[in-house]
This record gives structure tokens, C-alpha cells and sequence, in this order.
């Protein structure tokens, strides 16, 4: 679980992030921009956004029928319509996306990433990352649980030694 403090920081550099990348919106060229839209398709980094809309949905069936199971078919159908409506606004998203590449990078350099994803060993990358991305977050998860259970008893050994016993 994230501490709260953490959790609130990162919503602020989100948001701090996001609000700078939309003042900064009007610096961009055009071709800046239609060259960090080719980034992010040719890495896929935006493949996954697809299912916030359908995700949001889903809790929003689940949250109004467990308030009224009755009437669940409508509740779906309602949810439907609103989120096919929604659905028109993902290019809000894009664009803050493009937005955040093109500040981050030259067109040039989104050029080279456009043309690395490209590849086929870009390709190949862009494929595994996901998956990658997961098992070292699970690594990591099952090292600190290791590292904690060892420098709980570490730290309780030495405390022993001085009389501590906890």
C-alpha cells in the first residue's frame, strides 16, 4: 500500500507536471508534436490508456447496481451510452501525452525513438516491456519482503544483545 503522504506528492508532480505541459502546449510546432505522436505509437506507450474509459465504467455499473440491483440492465445501458459519449474526449488525453513527450524531447530525438521503436528489436522491446516491467515488480516486491524479515531479525539480535528482547 502507498503511504498517503507519498501518494499525495505524487499527485501534485502529476499535477504540477500536467499543468506545465499545457502552458507549455502553445511552444510546440506542430511537427514537434506530430513527431511525439509517432513516438508514443511506435513505442506503444499509450496502448494501455484505452482501458481507463472501460475500467471506470465497470465500477461505475458495479458501484449504482449495488445500490439498485433491480434496475442493473438500465444501469448498463445508461453507463454504455455515457462512456461510448466520453469516448470522444480520449483526444484530451493524446494530446496532454504528446505534450509531456515533445517537453521532454527534441524532434529530432522523437524521430530517432519513433524510428528505434520501429525495429525490429524496438519492436521486440516495446512487445516484452509490460510483461518485464511486472515480473521486476514482482522481484523487487518479493527482495523487499526478504530484506524486511532480515533487518527485523538483525535489528532484533543486536537489541538482544543489549538487553532489548523484542
Amino acid at each position: 500500500m502507498i503511504h498517503p503522504i507519498a501518494s499525495r506528492l505524487a499527485i501534485a508532480a502529476l499535477a504540477l507536471g500536467l499543468a506545465t505541459s499545457a502552458r507549455a502546449a502553445d511552444d510546440f510546432a506542430k511537427d514537434h508534436l506530430a513527431a511525439a505522436k509517432s513516438a508514443i505509437e511506435a513505442a506503444h506507450v499509450a496502448d494501455g490508456l484505452d482501458n481507463i474509459l472501460i475500467s471506470i465504467a465497470q465500477q461505475t455499473k458495479a458501484l449504482l447496481s449495488r445500490n439498485d440491483p433491480a434496475h442493473s440492465s438500465q444501469i448498463d445501458e445508461a453507463t454504455n451510452a455515457a462512456a461510448i459519449e466520453l469516448a470522444a474526449k480520449r483526444p484530451e488525453l493524446d494530446a496532454q501525452v504528446q505534450q509531456i513527450w515533445a517537453a521532454r524531447f527534441t524532434k529530432a530525438e522523437l524521430e530517432e525513438i519513433a524510428k528505434f521503436y520501429s525495429s525490429p528489436v524496438g519492436m521486440k522491446l516495446s512487445k516484452e516491456t509490460q510483461g518485464m516491467v511486472q515480473m521486476i515488480a514482482v522481484a523487487a516486491q518479493v527482495w523487499q519482503q526478504k530484506m524486511s524479515q532480515e533487518l527485523l531479525a538483525k535489528t532484533r539480535e543486536e537489541l538482544k544483545k543489549k538487553g532489548i528482547n523484542l
